[in-house]
């Protein structure tokens, strides 16, 4: 059985601009799954890359709660299908 590992690309929107919250980007950088992209104003581009729905609900809700964050926004999600992908490569 194929296992789905979901990959998100979220947008998170802060109160002010992204660099006043030092706080929230240390608590970010401290998820192994969230890759943290580029940042313009108060918006911050972010890829959660987890081993199952489940931690990336858990990642998500975490994001939300996080100090100056008014807002999260999906931009993209996608299924690897890691079985699919290597029977492709041979």
């Amino acid at each position: 059985i194929a296992s789905h590992m979901p990959i998100s690309g979220l947008v998170i929107t802060f109160s002010s601009t992204v660099a006043e919250h030092s706080e929230a980007l240390n608590d970010l950088s401290k998820f192994p799954e969230i890759e943290i992209g580029v940042c313009h104003g108060s918006k911050l581009a972010i890829v959660v890359d987890s081993n199952s729905k489940a931690r990336d609900q858990e990642i998500w809700n975490s994001v939300r709660q996080l100090p100056g964050v008014i807002d999260v926004a999906v931009a993209m999600v996608a299924f690897d299908e890691p079985d699919k992908m290597n029977a492709e490569e041979s």
